[in-house]
């Protein structure tokens, strides 16, 4: 009888060590993950490079590119004033919008702005909360003109020409 009492306690201090290095284990996989993850959403994040107003004028033409000015915003969400639109710019939370909008009042892909025929065009890409254009909810295609306020979610842009 003693024999069989110290291979059972024996085994019991076995599965005690085996379950404290499996706990031990989740918990590296845990941290690994977490560690992947956030360095992987630091290197997947779109390189967008704004050409300043200087740059994209050309020698001799008086005319400045189109851009959205930030009017407001509170809550710090952009991470700068001024950008300037080229052909085709999306608007929204997710990381692989042109401008990047991290507000929970915003859809991961909430609005595009595009170019056709020297106009520049603001779509709602059917966002929950919806777009604002000089106060009016926006259903359509809206053209842009010199002047006309943005509103999505808490920020507010002024679009000029």
């Amino acid at each position: 009888m003693p024999g069989k009492i110290q291979v059972i306690n024996v085994l019991v201090v076995g599965l005690q060590y085996t379950l404290v290095i499996l706990l031990y284990y989740f918990l590296y996989r845990i941290v690994k993950t977490v560690r992947y993850d956030l360095t992987r959403l630091t290197i997947d994040m779109p390189e967008v490079s704004f050409v300043r107003d200087n740059d994209k004028l050309e020698k001799g033409s008086l005319e400045r590119p189109p851009r959205l000015i930030v009017v407001e915003d509170q809550q710090g969400l952009l991470s700068q004033s001024v950008f300037i639109i080229s052909d085709n710019v999306t608007i929204g939370r997710s990381q692989h919008n042109t401008i990047v909008i991290n507000d929970n009042f915003i859809s991961h892909e909430h609005a595009c702005i595009s170019e056709s025929k020297h106009n520049y065009l603001l779509t709602d890409l059917n966002s929950t909360n919806g777009t604002l254009v000089n106060g009016q909810r926006i259903k359509d295609e809206t053209a842009l003109a010199d002047g006309d306020v943005i509103k999505l979610g808490a920020v507010t842009l002024k679009f000029e020409r």
